[in-house]
């Protein structure tokens, strides 16, 4: 009976895990905000349809830490507010412990502006252009003893003169093979993007390929430090979001969006595969990216003419779905519009994801999407007067 599948549940997936729920003070948080007071509260559970308050209770981490962090177990690494560091933190009973920092030594990160890989569970790449963008350079870091390994510069093909490579692009490990997918642009000629395959053991570059059926990729400058942008599915192809600037928009952050293939074990993009694209509901802005189950993925889309507005910035125009990864279908969920393009309110753990919305007539609200039914059930409220920023799983 041991073997018996009737008589071995599942694991609970949130066992010895919690959820860390992050809020800002302010009414707007966008990209490269820093001036509003950030409070972080772990919770056991988001099913219950209680309250949250953060008046008096959670970790003001204002003085140490971005929102924009990398997450594993229960840590979080980030360059930090003192900026001339790398460090390693917890925060537990309201309280940031900072576990271990180390100087940089020949290679120097900006905060919040860096992308990331982990090639296994103790060895963190990290990825960012130079100073004046000219070179993408690289730091490789033993996560248990918070000490470099290597560093260097990825030898890349050389961009056309004056050109400048993104901030940071978007790096990706792929175990089968043991090579870092890492996306970037030039940002003097955003008709195209490119990929690079990296040897993660020496770094060096295998091969790079351009990609013109998108201008950039989803997150170009905070690589995936706040936004989940990019996903391997179960077979272990490569998803990643993508955007191009509309024609004739008065701004450039005025985009639509689609989703990027490459197959398992090729250095190419799979010239037959692009998602988002063949549905009547939506063609927005994809602002977020994970993987759901096999052949679905969760997406999070900003588009004001489907949510009825005419504004694109600081507004209730953008909406979570359900996209159908083999026939693009797409099935958008039953959620008010949120405010917020730059936040990370959706997480999926085991057969459940869980999505929070910034809605305008009511307070902020995290709701439970069953995978294997499609039903939506109400948890956790948050107190008005916040800006809900970010969902994460983390190690109790």
């Amino acid at each position: 009976t041991a073997c018996d599948s009737k008589n071995d549940p599942t694991p609970d997936p949130l066992e010895g895990n919690h959820f860390d729920i992050w809020v800002s003070s302010a009414a707007y948080t966008g990209a490269g905000t820093t001036d509003n007071i950030q409070l972080v509260k772990g919770v056991k559970s988001l099913d219950d349809q209680g309250n949250i308050d953060f008046k008096g209770t959670g970790a003001d981490v204002t003085a140490k830490l971005f929102q924009e962090t990398i997450i594993k177990d229960g840590y979080y690494y980030q360059v930090p507010k003192e900026k001339d560091r790398f460090g390693k933190y917890k925060i537990v009973n309201n309280q940031i412990i900072t576990v271990k920092e180390f100087s940089f030594e020949k290679n120097t990160l900006k905060d919040r502006r860096y992308t990331h890989t982990w090639i296994d569970n103790n060895t963190l790449v990290l990825l960012a252009a130079n100073g004046n963008s000219s070179k993408v350079i690289w730091i490789k870091v033993n996560a248990q003893e918070m000490k470099i390994i290597s560093e260097g510069e990825l030898n890349l093909e050389a961009l056309p003169k004056g050109g400048t490579y993104s901030t940071s692009g978007i790096a990706s490990y792929r175990k089968s093979d043991n090579t870092i997918l890492y996306s970037y642009v030039n940002n003097k000629d955003k008709t195209k993007f490119f990929m690079a395959f990296v040897n993660p053991d020496d770094m060096s570059v295998k091969a790079t390929v351009e990609e013109n059926r998108a201008e950039f990729m989803a997150g170009t400058a905070f690589g995936e430090l706040l936004q989940s942008k990019s996903f391997f599915d179960a077979d272990d192809n490569y998803y990643l979001a993508c955007n191009n600037v509309i024609s004739g928009a008065p701004s450039t952050t005025q985009q639509f969006g689609t989703i990027l293939r490459i197959k398992k074990g090729e250095m190419k993009f799979d010239p037959d595969y692009k998602g988002f694209q063949k549905h009547s509901k939506s063609h927005g802005k994809i602002i977020t990216v994970e993987y759901l189950t096999k052949g679905k993925a969760l997406i999070y889309v900003q588009d004001p003419k489907f949510a009825g507005v005419e504004e694109w910035a600081h507004t209730y125009n953008n909406y979570y779905a359900v996209l159908d990864l083999a026939t693009d279908e797409l099935t958008v969920l039953d959620l008010p519009f949120s405010e917020g393009t730059f936040s990370q309110r959706s997480v999926v753990i085991g057969k459940k994801a869980y999505i929070g919305v910034n809605p305008e007539k009511s307070q902020p609200a995290i709701y439970i999407y069953d995978i294997p039914t499609g039903k939506l059930t109400k948890g956790l409220t948050i107190t008005e007067g916040y800006s809900f920023d970010r969902i994460v799983t983390i190690a109790d």
